[in-house]
């Protein structure tokens, strides 16, 4: 008669007590992440960053950005599943369109990473207050500076000349658009007839 196999398998009653843990915490898990629909999420995310802006306006997107690869993982699970059922059917899915649609989908990964790593860039560029009050005050105290207020010119301040300084001559402001009228009409004889 037949040999047996009897002999080298062994008993699967640890692996499948093992399996069966790993399946509680994989339900769990899913249990979880979805105890609520997923409007309710995004809702609830949107406002989450209404608030957070609500107290500081540059305050990072962070909840919109976690919304979005929401959307577009369950886009790509839902599509995967596709892929998978064609398989099962003996579809060839590279041939389908569903592998474009899960390259475009697959090409959004991408794109949130890149807005991520993004976001934490810009959040750790942080303004100097202090400095920029100095620039502010010390712009102020050099006095009132309108560009386009032409009649009103003012002179140019003079600051001490340091030591490192060589006697350089004043310079003078170009005239105005109104006075290089003025001149232009002045130098121009007139055309009346004698």
């Amino acid at each position: 008669m037949g040999s047996s196999y009897a002999h080298t398998v062994s008993d699967p009653t640890d692996m499948l007590a093992t399996l069966q843990n790993q399946m509680e915490a994989v339900k769990n898990s899913v249990h979880l992440a979805f105890d609520k629909s997923m409007d309710k999420y995004l809702a609830e995310y949107e406002t989450l960053d209404t608030q957070a802006r609500a107290s500081d306006p540059d305050t990072p997107l962070k909840y919109r950005l976690t919304a979005a690869k929401m959307l577009v993982s369950a886009a790509y699970v839902y599509l995967d599943t596709l892929w998978m059922y064609l398989k099962t059917q003996g579809v060839d899915p590279t041939t389908h369109p569903v592998h474009s649609e899960l390259e475009r989908v697959h090409s959004y990964f991408a794109k949130l990473k890149g807005v991520s790593s993004n976001t934490k860039e810009k959040t750790s560029q942080k303004i100097d207050v202090d400095a920029a009050k100095r620039m502010v005050h010390a712009a102020a105290s050099l006095g009132k500076h309108t560009r386009f207020d032409e009649e009103k010119s003012h002179p140019p301040v003079q600051q001490p000349p340091s030591q490192n300084d060589v006697h350089e001559e004043p310079v003078q402001s170009a005239p105005s658009k109104k006075k290089k009228k003025l001149l232009s009409r002045q130098a121009k004889p007139s055309k009346k007839n004698p």
